[in-house]
Formats: structure tokens, sequence, C-alpha cells
């Protein structure tokens, strides 16, 4: 048995969805193969002829497993569902979909037929996942290409406990919470058909997480940036610093002599426009002087966290290693920013988009930030999510700064966004097979060998784990170091609040807007 993952037919959300879990994909020909033995999970990408879904409905009764949209599914083994407008959904501490909190959508679905797990903004169940037709399935009510490629902005508001909740303006679908709820389901059917569930590790060699904190300059001044700085130093905290040049434009040279530091382009002017030409002009007047003070370019992260399509373009064209805009996505893995069709080629690096500057807007002490930092890094190491987080010299806070510099925690190391950005195109260049058979895992890597800091995880059907190096065979019974999976934290019972409407945060985010415009 192969275990990868089946497409019916080329999906770039898939594939990357794929590749950001780090199993094999391939697309698998119903009309001309057996299917059995070819894939341990087939994702059913669009609707299915009458010849397919016959296909599709013997390799379920000789107890194949497969994922899709209800539309994709229909009619096979009976699968339809109800068309409902879903503004988001939200965990309901189902067994399967541990990881979720709430995924926002924002589209017209529709709700399999017996759907039992996870629930609609109106509470109803969005969710089929169990048996079906002498198989298994997961049963979605969206189609993943149209979120995957969902470019929409929105204000939104993030968890924490207080009343008052920060709010930043970032993509509309949860590309995160998608993210979490795909890698549950593939866990899931794995798991369910006694299969080990195989994948390359989303961290260098074995570590547990990485740190990597990103400073927008914002016109920050010459003793604010170097306070930040001293903070690196003290701290041993490689910071990704990305520079508002303009507004240092009379001592950018500066930058040249810092540490162990990265250093990237924030802007020349400290504004995102809606034309490919206006943004490459922006970009590259910012490069040239960057370059004119000797200084090394490595990522771009835009004003405001804003994308859109024109500066990917702009982007692209200026060949940057990588790109991070929380408008786009946010507290997931790089992925290759997709919309109408057209996939950009600079990696984006997504973050967390709350900072300490959101949370001076709703006027948090310290010790409240310090409690929302420290609630959201355990949150992410429970799911795996990388701690990357970013600040603005401007917002000053040095004792959070301070804080959130020197968190450490054994198995998480530090790293710039470059460094994770170079590692990752490493990880997601490694093509290799992975058969089960007789309780051993065999591993053939396609090319050149898997790099010695990219290893791999197994989870068997019991849920236990292991990460270790990848070799040709894996006898699973010859394993000793297995573990228990440490579980996600759990969502929290009011996390709906973070949807309910806030008149404040209206009046914040129109004050926000002007001030944008005047700057």
């Amino acid at each position: 048995m192969k275990i990868r993952i089946g497409l019916v037919t080329r999906s770039n959300a898939w594939e990357q969805l794929c590749a950001q879990e780090g199993i094999p994909c391939v697309v698998v020909d119903l009309a001309g193969q057996s299917i059995a033995d070819e894939c341990s999970i087939l994702v059913v990408t669009r609707t299915l002829s009458g010849e397919e879904r016959i296909v599709v409905e013997h390799y379920l009764r000789n107890g194949g497993a497969a994922i899709g949209y209800t539309a994709h599914l229909r009619n096979v083994v009976g699968v339809d569902g109800t068309e409902q407008n879903l503004s988001y959904i939200v965990a309901d501490h189902h067994e399967v979909f541990r990881s979720i909190h709430l995924l926002d959508v924002g589209v017209q679905g529709l709700i399999p037929r017996g759907a039992n797990a996870l629930r609609t903004d109106t509470g109803t169940f969005a969710v089929a996942a169990g048996p079906l037709g002498g198989g298994w399935a997961v049963v979605l009510p969206f189609d993943v290409e149209v979120l995957f490629q969902d470019a929409r902005p929105a204000n939104k508001s993030f968890y924490a406990s207080p009343e008052r909740l920060p709010s930043e303006r970032v993509s509309l679908v949860g590309k995160g919470e998608l993210r979490h709820l795909i890698h549950d389901a593939f866990l899931y059917l794995h798991q369910i058909r006694n299969l080990p569930y195989v994948h390359l590790w989303y961290f260098p060699n074995d570590l547990r997480n990485v740190f990597a904190f990103r400073i927008d300059s914002d016109g920050a001044t010459r003793e604010d940036v170097d306070r930040l700085y001293s903070i690196a130093l003290e701290s041993d905290t490689p910071m990704s610093w990305f520079l508002d040049v303009r507004r240092h434009e009379q001592w950018l040279e500066h930058f040249r002599y810092f540490v162990g530091q990265e250093i990237g382009l924030h802007c020349y002017d400290h504004q995102t426009y809606p034309t490919f030409d206006a943004n490459l002009k922006n970009i590259a007047k910012g490069v040239q002087e960057m370059r004119r003070s000797g200084l090394q370019i490595a990522g771009f992260a835009a004003p405001y966290g804003i994308w859109n399509p024109e500066l990917a373009k702009a982007i692209d064209e200026a060949g940057f290693e990588y790109s991070s805009e929380f408008s786009y996505a946010y507290d997931t893995f790089p992925l290759f920013a997709e919309t109408d069709g057209t996939v950009f080629h600079t990696l984006q690096t997504p973050i967390h988009p709350i900072c300490i500057g959101s949370m001076l807007k709703v006027g948090y002490t310290d010790a409240k930030m310090i409690e929302y930092f420290d609630r959201v890094i355990r949150l992410k190491i429970s799911r795996h999510e990388p701690l990357f987080f970013y600040h603005h010299p401007t917002h000053r806070r040095w004792d959070v700064v301070r804080w959130i510099a020197t968190f450490r925690q054994q198995g998480v190391e530090n790293m710039t966004l470059g460094e994770y950005a170079r590692w990752w195109k490493r990880r997601i260049g490694v093509k290799y097979s992975a058969d089960f058979d007789g309780g051993e895992i065999r591993i053939q890597h396609d090319g050149s060998s898997m790099p010695d800091d990219v290893w791999i995880r197994i989870v068997n059907p019991k849920r236990e784990e292991v990460v270790i190096p990848s070799k040709e065979v894996l006898n699973l019974a010859s394993i000793s170091n297995w573990t228990t999976p440490e579980q996600p934290a759990p969502s929290p019972e009011d996390i709906r609040r973070i949807r309910e409407f806030d008149p404040r945060q209206m009046v914040g985010q129109l004050f926000n807007t002007l001030i944008r415009t005047i700057r």
C-alpha cells in the first residue's frame, strides 16, 4: 500500500496542502488503473462522471478512504447535501477534528447529508466523517480549491481573555485552520484504515518548534531601533528587520553593522498600491537605497500586511527569497499564493498577525499582553504551528518585547524568517514515496537524497508517534521510542465571541483606515 494522496485531477490547492503536510500526492487515472493500492486516501477534486462514480464506489467497497466537497462526491453511495451560507465553521470537540478552533470561510456551501462533526455559524453540523459504502470518507461542505484561492481581506478579532479583543485586517479565509482540518482528516482516514500516517516533519531535524521575530521598522527613531537591537543581542535572538527605507534614509547604513540579524525590505514609501507599476517602483526604490547603503536584502513584508495580486506580481519581479503578508495568510506554514488560477512563485512565510500595537489599541497592560502571547505560544506549540511574531519599535513596551525574545522551551530553536524559508524550500523539494507492507515502511527518494535536517514523522494506528531520520526500511515493531503525541489545546468554549459584532472595533477600524489614507 502506497502511503500517499491520490487526486482525481491536478489541484494546486491540494498539492500545496500535501506539500505543507509533507505527504506525497499523485494524480490517479480513474479510468485506467486500479487505485486500491495506489493511494491511501483519494481526494475527489471535481464532479465525477457516471463511470468514475462506479470506480470510486468500488474503491470504497474494498475499504478505501475518500475526502472531498459534497458537490464533487454527490451520488457516490448516495452522498447529497443542502445549500447553506457559511460564515465560519467552529469546533465541537469532535474526536476526529481535535485541532480546529474556528475556520472562517465566507462562502455558499453544501452541507453533506448525515453531517456529524464541527458546527456552522448557525449551529448545524458541517462535516460528515465516518463509514461510506464499505470504506471511509470525510465529506466537506466547501470546495478546498475555492477557499485556498480566496484572497479577500477582512477585519478580524482574535481570541483573548479580556473583554476587548485585539483585531487586525487579515485574510478572510483562515488558511491555517483549513490546513488543520485537512491534517486531522488525513490522520483520521489513515488511522481508521489501520495504516500509519507518514509525512515529513514540519521543523528541522526533530525540533519541537522554531521561533522567529519579525520587525517592521515603520519610521522608528534610531534610539528605538538601537534599544530593540540591544534586546536582540542580550537574548541571542536573530530578528528579521524589514526597513521603512524613506524614513531611515539619512542613517540607513547604520543597519549594516547589525550582528546576527536579517535585513529585508518593508517599503520605500509606506504604502501598498493597487497597480503593478506603482508597487514595483516603490520596491525598486527601496532596494536601490538599501543596496547603496551596503545592505543585503533577504525578504519582503508589505506595509500593513496588505497583499493583492498586483503587489504579488511586483514581489515576483523583484526576485525576493520570500514574502510575508497576513492579509493573504497567517498562522500557517509557508505556501505559494494563488488567486484566480495564478500561482505566484515567491514563498509566503506567514506570521501571527497580532502584535503589541494591536493590543495597545484596546488598552492592554503589559501583563495582559504577556498573558496573550503566552497563551498563543502554548497553543501554537500544541498544534505544531511555527512561533512567528512581529513588532514595531515605535510601540516600545520593552518588557513585553524582552519576554517574547527570551521565551524558551526545550526543543524550540530561534531562526530568522529567511532561514526557515530556505529550509522549507529544501523540504518541499524532497520527492519520495512510502510503501507500507508487513509492518514495514519502505522509503524511496526520487533523484537527490533526503537532506540531513529533513526528518520523517510516523503516527501509527494507536496514535503513537515518532520523528526520525529517513532510511530505506523502517520496521515499526523495531522502533522503540514511540511517544504519545501532545494533544492540541482545545478550542475555548466561548470562541464564537471573536465573530460577534463589536461597535468599538468598527470605530477603531475606521480610524485605522483614515490614518493609513493620510500617511
